[in-house]
This record gives structure tokens, sequence and C-alpha cells, in this order.
């Protein structure tokens, strides 16, 4: 319970290194066991190092506007594009001066031995998605999957609608970015309001319940590390009419596809 974050609007962890002006640490590798780092960038200034860092890069436009150069080829990113760099890719980033930027930057570093090939690059355009086995309910957004990051991470845009009951992630943590309404967050006995620009870390191991605490229900973007979570959403969603009964879920049917996925329910009897 320790590793658990919870980080108002604006605010910054601890930097062990100085950080460009407007940026702060929302959760670094120490924070996630040498994870992903993740960070918010509110202004002018450099987003990215000068050069190909050694791992994979998110990025997530917010506000403003920015040019990403990709091996050559130039995308225009406007608020809800994400783009997804994997380590090698030659890009470079166009801030302009006289209008700034609010983005988040994922960083997932590399692995320490081994190599998983050449990885493609992407961007996605504003609810754009990487399609997987079977198509989702679109409050479900894949923006980067496990696969594109080897295994490491996955980034999906989400609506939380309903109350996703008590449940525990025995290898990956979570972490949840609230972009617009209210995101109510129960952990450790305590609930949570969380409001646009909070973040909050959930380790695994912990138990933890999620539900919408705003109408309309809140948008967020929500973190998976080790990736994988889009695929136990495409298994639920392929089963829906066995686990879910008259609105109501069926844990002995939800642990069956859970199960595979390293995630626990809680039986609400």
């Amino acid at each position: 319970m320790e590793r658990f974050l919870l980080l108002e609007a604006g605010t910054s962890r601890p930097a062990t290194t100085p950080l460009p002006a407007g940026t702060a640490v929302k959760a670094s590798t120490d924070d996630t066991e040498g994870r992903f780092a993740l960070t918010e960038h509110r202004g002018p200034g450099p987003l990215l190092p000068p050069h190909p860092p050694a791992g994979d890069e998110i990025l997530y436009l917010l506000d403003g506007e920015l040019t990403v150069e990709i091996d050559d080829i130039t995308h225009h990113l406007t608020p809800g594009m994400c783009a997804f760099l994997p380590r090698g890719t030659a890009r470079t980033i166009d801030l302009r001066p006289e209008a700034p930027v609010h983005a988040l930057r994922l960083s997932i570093p590399a692995p320490a031995a081994g190599t998983d090939g050449r990885r493609p690059a992407h961007v996605l355009a504003r609810g754009e998605v990487r399609r997987g086995r079977i198509p989702v309910p679109p409050a479900f957004a894949a923006k980067v999957r496990g696969t594109d990051t080897g295994g490491r991470l996955s980034l999906l845009e989400m609506t939380v609608a309903q109350q996703i009951p008590r449940h525990v992630h025995h290898l990956a943590d979570e972490a949840v970015y609230v972009l617009t309404g209210e995101l109510a967050v129960e952990f450790a006995g305590r609930r949570h309001l969380l409001s646009p620009g909070q973040f909050v870390l959930l380790p695994h191991g912990i138990p933890h319940a999620l539900a919408p605490g705003s109408t309309p229900p809140p948008r967020v973007l929500q973190i998976s590390s080790p990736g994988g979570w889009e695929c136990f959403v495409e298994d639920f969603a392929e089963a829906r009419t066995s686990v879910s009964t008259a609105g109501r879920l069926d844990p002995r049917e939800l642990n069956r596809i859970a199960a595979r996925h390293a995630i626990t329910y809680e039986d609400p009897a």
C-alpha cells in the first residue's frame, strides 16, 4: 500500500533532476518499480529530450497544438490525439511559443535484456482506437496496446459509466488520470473523489474499486503495466451475456474470465 499515490491537479512528485518549466512528475520509475514514468507538461519549452530515449514514449495532447515528425512523416497533433514512439524512432517535436501546449508524456524503460525487435510508431486521431481481436464498446478505447510495447504497458481512454466492483490486479499496476468529470476511487477503506487533472496510482495486489462520481460520467486515461488489460475487456465483451444478467454481474463467471488476466473480483455476497 505504500506505493499508492493520489496527486492533485498541477502538483508534482519529487524530481531527481531539474525539470523544464511547466513540467510536473506524476509518477517516476521509482514510484512504479521501474515500469513507467508519467510527466505532465504545460506551456512552451522542451517536451522530449533532443535525442531518442532508450525506451518507448507516448504523447497524449490535452490542449494546444504541436507538430511531430516521425521517420520523416509530419503529423499535426490537436487535443485528444495520441502518438506512440517506440525506442529507436527518429522524431522531432515542434512547439509554438505563442500557443502553449498541455500534454502528458509516458516513458517506458527498455527491457533489461533481449530485444523486442523493430516496432512501428503510430499516431491516433481523437476517437481513433488500436483495433484488437474483436470490437469492444467505445467506452474502452485502446490507444496503445500491450502488443505495441512488448507487453510492458497499455493505455486506454475510458468512460467510467458504471461501477467497477472491488478487485485485485495481482501483477499489473493501474494508474488513472482524470480528463473530464469526477471519478470515485475506493482504496484501503477510503473513498476519494477525483476531478480533472488528478492522478492516482493503484499498485498491484491491493483491492480497489472505481465508480462514476458525476453526470455525465468521467472520462479518464487508464494505464496498465504490464499491459494487456485491453485483452480482458475483449474477453469480457465476448462473454457479457453469461457474465451479466439483468445488469448484475455474476462473480463466479466474471472471475472465470478475469483469472486468465491475473485479476480477482470480490463476491459482493
